[in-house]
C-alpha cells in the first residue's frame, strides 16, 4: 500500500504572531518573567504543544493502519471460507440427492424398474401370465370358444359348416349316395373328408408354430441372457450412464469435472496464499507490513528527537528556575519559598502579606501559622483575613495537617486557612489540591514551577470562600450563587490540571514509552500475520474441504 506523499512546502524563515492571552493561569506565568526571557519562554512552552499534538497525530494513524489492515485480511478470509463452504456443500448434497445409494434418485427409480415385483416385471406379468393376460384374451378372441372359428364349426350353429354340409348331403344323398360316401371316406386321400383333415391340421400346426415363434421373440427382448435385447441394451446403457457419472466424480482420474473442479480450488488457494504471504516480496501483504515497520521506524526517530528536544527544554527550565530561587529566596527554606510566591501573588492582587512564623497570636505561646493574607480595599471583602501554614516534614499526614490549619485559623483569627505539604515529604497519594471545609491542603514543588499554580489557585479560592462568607451575612443571593459555582469548577478544573501537570513532568518518558509501543505493536501485527497465514496454508477449513471432497 503507497501512502500519499506531500507536496512539501516552502516555510519562510520567521512567522511573526501576535497573541491574545486570556487564560489567567498563563498570563500569571508569563508575567513572572522580564520581556526578553517572556518571549523564550512562550517559544518553548508553544514547541513543546506542537511537537506533542503532532506525535499525537501520529499514533493516531499507525492505530488506524492497523485496525483497517486487520479488518480488510479478516473480510477476504471471512469471505473466502463462507463460499467455499457453501458451493462445496450445495454441490455435495445435490449429489448425494440424486446419486446415493441408499436414498438417490437414480438408483430408486432403476431398483422400482427391475426388481422382484417391479415395474417391468408386472408389465411382462400383464401380457404373458393368467387367463386374463392380453395375449391369453387375443387368443381367446381368435380361436376360444366364442371365436368366430369355433363357431362355424360347431354343429348347434345354424348357418355353420355341419349344418351346411348336411343339407348338401340331404339335398344330393338320393342322387349321389355313392360319390358323396367316396368324398367323406378317410380312407380315399383324394376324398374331400380326407383333404379337410390335413388342411385343418396343417392351418392348426402353422397357427401354433407362429405363436410359438412370437412368444420366444418377445422372451428374447425381455432376458438378459441375450446381449441383443431390448432389456439388455437399457440395462448397458443405465450401467454406461453410472460409469460416466462415477468417472467424472472421481478424484483418481485425473480428466474428471471433479479433479478439475479441486484443482481450480488448489489454484485459487495458491493465488491467495501468494498474495497474502510475508515470504513474497510482492504481495499486498509484504508491503503493507514494510510500510508499517517503516511507519513505525519513522514514529520511533522522531520520538527520540522529541525526547531530545523537551530534555533540553526541561533543563533550561531547572536552570531558569535555580536562577530565579538565588536571586529571591536567597537559600532560604521551604516556607521562605512558600513566601515568596504568595508575596507576588499578594502584590499583583492589591492584598497585604506578613510573615507570622516567628510571633505567638491569639493563643498563648502558640506561633501557629506561617504567612497571614489580608485582603485589600479593592475587595469584595476588604480586611478579611487567610492563614497559610507551610510544612517540609514527613511525619504529617492529612489528619494532622488539618488540626493544625485549624488552630492556625484560630491562632490567627482568619476567616480560611491553606495548608501547605512539600512534594518531597507529602503523603502517598495526597492529592495535589484538596478543599475541606473552610480549609484547604495542596501540594507544592519548589523545584518545579509549573506547581506554583497550585498555590495561587488556593489562595484565590480561599479569597473566594471568605468573600461567600461575607454575601452570606449580607444575604446577597445571586453573588452567591455565581462564587459558590466559581468554587466548585475550580476544584473540579485543579484536578485536571493536575493530570496535565503530571503529563508534563513524564514528557521525558515518553518518548520511551512510544518506543515500546511501537515494538509491542509489531510483535502483535507479526503475530496476527502468522495466525492469518496459518488459516490461509490450510487450517481446519481445508480440512473440511477433503473431508467434504
Amino acid at each position: 500500500m503507497d501512502l500519499p506523499t506531500e507536496t512539501p512546502i516552502q516555510l519562510p524563515k520567521y512567522l511573526h504572531l501576535e497573541l491574545h492571552v486570556r487564560e489567567p493561569e498563563v498570563i500569571a506565568e508569563l508575567c513572572r518573567f522580564t520581556d526578553d526571557d517572556r518571549d523564550n519562554f512562550a517559544l518553548s512552552a508553544l514547541r513543546i504543544g506542537v511537537l506533542a499534538l503532532r506525535q499525537a497525530s501520529g499514533v493516531l494513524d499507525a492505530s488506524t493502519i492497523r485496525l483497517e489492515g486487520d479488518r480488510l485480511v479478516g473480510q477476504i478470509r471471512e469471505l473466502m471460507t463462507n463460499n467455499t463452504t457453501a458451493f462445496l456443500a450445495d454441490m455435495s448434497s445435490t449429489f448425494k440427492a440424486y446419486f446415493d445409494p441408499s436414498d438417490g434418485h437414480f438408483p430408486q427409480r432403476v431398483e422400482r424398474l427391475i426388481k422382484k415385483d417391479g415395474e417391468l416385471q408386472s408389465l411382462l406379468a400383464n401380457h404373458l401370465e393368467g387367463e386374463d393376460s392380453i395375449i391369453s384374451r387375443t387368443l381367446g378372441k381368435h380361436i376360444g370358444l366364442d371365436s368366430p372359428l369355433l363357431r362355424m364349426l360347431s354343429p348347434e350353429e345354424g348357418n355353420g359348416l355341419i349344418s351346411s354340409l348336411n343339407k348338401a348331403i340331404c339335398e344330393t344323398l338320393l342322387s349321389q349316395r355313392t360319390t358323396i360316401l367316396n368324398q367323406f371316406s378317410l380312407d380315399d386321400k383324394e376324398s374331400a373328408m380326407s383333404r379337410l383333415v390335413n388342411e385343418m391340421t396343417g392351418a392348426n400346426g402353422r397357427l401354433r408354430r407362429d405363436l410359438a415363434e412370437d412368444v420366444q421373440k418377445l422372451h428374447s427382448e425381455f432376458s438378459l441372457d441375450n446381449e441383443e435385447g431390448a432389456l439388455s441394451r437399457l440395462v448397458g446403457r443405465v450401467e454406461n450412464a453410472q460409469r460416466i457419472i462415477s468417472n467424472q466424480f472421481s478424484l483418481d482420474n485425473k480428466d474428471s469435472a471433479l479433479s478439475r473442479l479441486s484443482g481450480l480450488i488448489e489454484k485459487a488457494n495458491l493465488a491467495i496464499n501468494d498474495n497474502l504471504s510475508l515470504d513474497n516480496e510482492q504481495s499486498p501483504l509484504f508491503r503493507l507490513r514494510r510500510e508499517l515497520t517503516e511507519i513505525i521506524t519513522g514514529m520511533q526517530k522522531t520520538s527520540g528527537e522529541f525526547h531530545e528536544e523537551v530534555k533540553i527544554t526541561l533543563e533550561s527550565f531547572k536552570v531558569r528556575r535555580a536562577e530565579a530561587a538565588r536571586s529571591t529566596r536567597h537559600g532560604g527554606e521551604f516556607e521562605e519559598a512558600v513566601g515568596e510566591v504568595l508575596q507576588n501573588e499578594a502584590q499583583r492582587s492589591g492584598d497585604v502579606l506578613e510573615s507570622t512564623g516567628n510571633r505567638t497570636g491569639v493563643i498563648a505561646y502558640c506561633k501557629m501559622g506561617d504567612h497571614v493574607v489580608t485582603l485589600g480595599a479593592e475587595s469584595a471583602a476588604p480586611g478579611a483575613r487567610i492563614v497559610v501554614e507551610s510544612k517540609e516534614d514527613k511525619s504529617y499526614d492529612l489528619k494532622m495537617a488539618l488540626k493544625e490549619i485549624e488552630q492556625a485559623r484560630h491562632n490567627r483569627e482568619c476567616a480560611a486557612g491553606v495548608f501547605v505539604f512539600s512534594k518531597v515529604t507529602a503523603p502517598a497519594g495526597l492529592e495535589p489540591f484538596a478543599r475541606h471545609g473552610n480549609n484547604l491542603v495542596l501540594v507544592w514543588d519548589r523545584e518545579d514551577p509549573a506547581t506554583d499554580i497550585y498555590l495561587k489557585v488556593g489562595l484565590s479560592v480561599a479569597k473566594a470562600l471568605v468573600i461567600r462568607d461575607r454575601l452570606t451575612k449580607s444575604a446577597d443571593e445571586s453573588n452567591l450563587a455565581e462564587l459558590t459555582a466559581a468554587v466548585l469548577a475550580i476544584s473540579t478544573d485543579i484536578a485536571a490540571l493536575d493530570e496535565i501537570t503530571v503529563w508534563a513532568n513524564t514528557v521525558k518518558r515518553t518518548g520511551t514509552k512510544i518506543g515500546a509501543k511501537a515494538g509491542s505493536l509489531r510483535k502483535k501485527v507479526d503475530k496476527n500475520l502468522l495466525i492469518l497465514k496459518k488459516y490461509l496454508d490450510g487450517g481446519a477449513d481445508s480440512a473440511q474441504i477433503e473431508t467434504t471432497n
